[in-house]
């Protein structure tokens, strides 16, 4: 990670105290996974290929675990005598795994990706999503060093500070998407150029709050709310 995203990150630290509201340092640098490893696994949880699941049903949902290096996620897992399927990356699954370079979902039938996953992974540069995902949590991939992402045209929700603090270029939103939450892209000092669609009626005031090199807001034209800009700022029309 250079010097500079350091630095911002370091800052960020400081104006979010500033302002009462903590960044959870632990879940930040990733201290805290061990914590689902510190007890006994319940039955209901268990690993295949290295991945850690919790078994919902005939569901499959990735839980928490130390990752590092290259992850695969696959369409199915075996538990017993029974084949699920992987729905879901859970809650905090890779928070803080500095290791994880990249994760490839893409053959599966995830449809959420929950809070804070892959939070203060600094050094995950590549995500590839499944064509079934409806839900991005909040936090989901703050403070993660993507420099870009192709979200699926089935994304029906984004959550707040999903790319807080990460190294995106350019993003393009899919149609479908209604609303950008508060700080989605809050402080992506290397964010440069939006895409937002005509579904999108509702974006928060520091939904690009701190991301000073962002100049090009592209907005569809049928889009009833808003318009394009290219000085980086939100216009309604």
């Amino acid at each position: 990670m250079s010097k500079s995203r350091l630095i911002i990150i370091a800052v960020a630290i400081m104006a979010n105290a500033a302002n009462a509201q903590t960044i959870n340092l632990k879940k930040v640098f990733g201290k805290s996974e061990t914590t689902a490893t510190a007890t006994a696994p319940a039955a209901d949880e268990f690993e295949v290929g290295g991945i850690k699941y919790k078994a919902n049903g005939t569901e499959a949902i990735v839980v928490a675990k130390k990752y590092s290096g290259e992850i695969y996620i696959p369409k199915t897992v075996k538990k017993d005598d029974k084949t699920l399927n992987v729905t879901k990356i859970g809650d905090k699954a890779f928070a803080g795994c500095k290791k994880l370079r990249s994760i490839n979902m893409s053959d599966a039938a995830i449809k959420e990706i929950g809070n804070g996953a892959f939070s203060g992974c600094m050094f995950l540069e590549c995500v590839s999503l499944p064509n079934t995902l409806v839900k991005i949590g909040d936090d989901a991939f703050h403070m993660t060093n993507l420099g870009t992402i192709e979200l699926p045209a089935s994304l029906k929700s984004l959550g707040k500070r999903a790319f807080f603090f990460s190294a995106l270029k350019s993003i393009s939103l899919p149609n479908g998407l209604t609303t950008i939450e508060a700080r989605t892209f809050s402080g992506c000092a290397d964010l440069k150029e939006v895409t937002v669609p005509a579904s999108v009626t509702s974006i928060a005031t520091d939904a690009f709050e701190n991301s000073p090199n962002l100049k090009k807001i592209n907005v569809a034209a049928k889009n009833k709310v808003y318009t394009s800009s290219t000085d980086g700022k939100i216009h309604k029309k």
